[in-house]
């Protein structure tokens, strides 16, 4: 197996998040800073691979703070950053106990996000907007979770990918 088969068989499955044993290398001893294979390591001890891995995935981005900030300014380059802000109304929108506040919410994210020429409309097919069309009136919980799957969706497959190939990824990552 050569060295490109290799990282992809690493990077095809979380798997390759689990501890791997190092690669035998055919270079002297590591020096100052080096492990064996050659990769200089990070204040703390923590290897750039390592410490890519944590943001590797959209779900770990989300969830830092950091990530959501560096995303964020990625996603305003390419005019989409009223996705983040849609997911974060829903987060909030779900959290809502009161029902009165919740259905004023949904009346705000729906005009704000999921009505045909809102300001900051997504891309979403017509039977998910009509399906929200038609749960508004009650605001249940549960009414924009086709939305919010829709968006995380599109954001893991087409978005985040070519985040991760910009300088914004690379300082998040500790790379750059």
């Amino acid at each position: 197996m050569n060295c490109f088969e290799c990282l992809k068989s690493r990077t095809d499955s979380p798997d390759h998040l689990k501890a791997q044993p190092a690669p035998v290398s055919s270079t002297p001893a590591a020096g100052p800073g080096q492990t064996v294979v050659g990769i200089e390591r990070a204040s703390g001890g923590v290897s750039q691979p390592k410490r890519q891995a944590k943001f590797a995935y959209l779900e770990e981005v989300l969830k830092s703070q950091k990530g959501m900030a560096a995303l964020r300014e990625y996603m305003a380059t390419v005019q989409q950053e009223h996705v983040l802000d849609f997911l974060e109304d829903v987060r909030r929108y779900r959290s809502e106990s009161d029902a009165a506040a919740r259905a004023k919410s949904a009346q705000t994210i729906f005009s704000s996000y999921v009505a045909v020429c809102a300001e900051r409309e997504l891309s979403l097919d017509k039977p998910m907007r009509d399906a929200v069309v038609a749960g508004l009136s009650e605001a249940p919980p549960h009414l924009f979770d086709a939305a919010e799957r829709a968006q995380l969706e599109e954001l893991r497959r087409d978005v985040f990918p070519r985040f991760l190939k910009t300088p914004l990824f690379e300082r998040l990552a500790g790379l750059a």
